[in-house]
């Protein structure tokens, strides 16, 4: 009879312990799904090779230039004041260099403006004041300037 008990309390101990929900009122569980967004691929860079002759990469980029990015280049320009030492137009000042003359590729200009390069902390620009897509954008503009020149 002991025993009977102890087993009626267990069983109790245990309906009480789930909620005595059954299957059908229990709730679903959720599994987020992950999404993705597709990324447009960029064109392939221009191969240069000694047979080329004096057409470069960077001539290359400079007759495909986007109008728009060209303008929201000159934007970031204008926005991260160069022109107090590069010039209104690129055109360079006794506070900096042309910037008509710059010859790296897009990549290396990046790079060069998140690390400062040798000039240091003034010409560092973290993503929260300069984006990627605001310095390819700037480097179209920097590319345009070469051009008006």
């Amino acid at each position: 009879m002991r025993f009977k008990l102890i087993l009626l309390g267990l069983v109790m101990m245990l309906l009480a312990a789930c909620g005595g929900q059954d299957a059908a009122n229990a709730l679903p569980t959720f599994t987020p799904i992950p999404t993705f967004s597709f990324q447009q691929p960029t064109d392939a860079p221009a191969v240069v090779t000694a047979a080329s002759g004096t057409v470069t990469a960077i001539a290359a980029q400079a007759n495909t230039l986007d109008p728009v990015a060209v303008e929201r280049g000159r934007g970031r320009y204008e926005a991260l004041e160069c022109g107090v030492c590069h010039g209104a137009n690129g055109e360079g000042t006794d506070e900096g260099s042309a910037m008509t003359i710059y010859q790296g590729d897009e990549e290396s200009f990046i790079a060069f403006m998140r690390s400062g390069g040798e000039l240091g902390a003034e010409h560092q620009y973290a993503t929260n004041r300069l984006s990627d897509s605001g310095g390819r954008n700037l480097y179209q503009y920097l590319l345009s300037l070469r051009q008006d020149s």
